[in-house]
C-alpha cells in the first residue's frame, strides 16, 4: 500500500502528509511528557520538548521512508540520515520562534507552527539531498 501511495503522489505532498502525522505525533508525545516529566527534571517544559522531539524523530524516519522515500538505504543509515536532518531543525527552531514571538507576535501556538512549517521546508531539502546521495551511492555500488 505504501509503495502504491508513492508512486501515485507526487513527493512533496507526501513529504507533507508525512511530515503531518510526524508532527502531530511529535505534539501528543510533547503533551504526555510535560504532564508526566518528573519535577526534578531542570525546566520540565524544555526537558519534555527536547525528549519528545527526539522520540519523534525516529517516528519521522519510519513514515518518511514507508511514505516518502521507500527504503533507499540501510535501516542505521537512514536513522542517521534523518537524525542529522532534524537535528539541525531542533538547533535553529528556538531563534525561530522567538522570532515569531517578538517580531511576528504570534502566540505560543502560531510561533510552534510557524516554526514547524519554516523547518519543514527546510528539512524537505536538506533529506532530499540526505536521502537520495546515499541512493545514488546504493545504485553506483550495484
Amino acid at each position: 500500500m505504501a509503495e502504491a501511495f508513492r508512486k501515485s503522489v507526487p513527493e512533496l505532498p507526501r513529504f507533507f502528509i508525512s511530515g503531518a502525522i510526524g508532527s502531530a505525533a511529535f505534539w501528543l508525545l510533547n503533551e504526555l511528557s510535560v504532564k508526566n516529566m518528573p519535577a526534578f527534571m531542570p525546566e520540565p517544559i524544555t526537558s519534555a520538548f527536547f525528549v519528545s522531539y527526539l522520540i519523534s524523530i525516529w517516528f519521522q524516519h519510519f513514515l518518511h521512508e514507508k511514505l516518502v522515500y521507500g527504503w533507499v538505504q540501510s535501516y542505521w543509515s537512514g536513522v542517521f540520515s534523518t537524525y542529522t536532518g532534524y537535528s539541525l531543525a531542533l538547533v535553529l527552531s528556538p531563534p525561530i520562534n522567538y522570532a515569531l514571538v517578538n517580531f511576528a507576535d504570534l502566540d505560543a501556538t502560531g510561533a510552534w507552527l510557524g516554526s514547524l512549517i519554516i523547518t519543514g521546508i527546510g528539512n524537505y531539502f536538506l533529506l532530499n539531498f540526505l536521502m537520495k546521495s546515499s541512493k545514488g551511492k546504493k545504485k553506483a555500488k550495484k
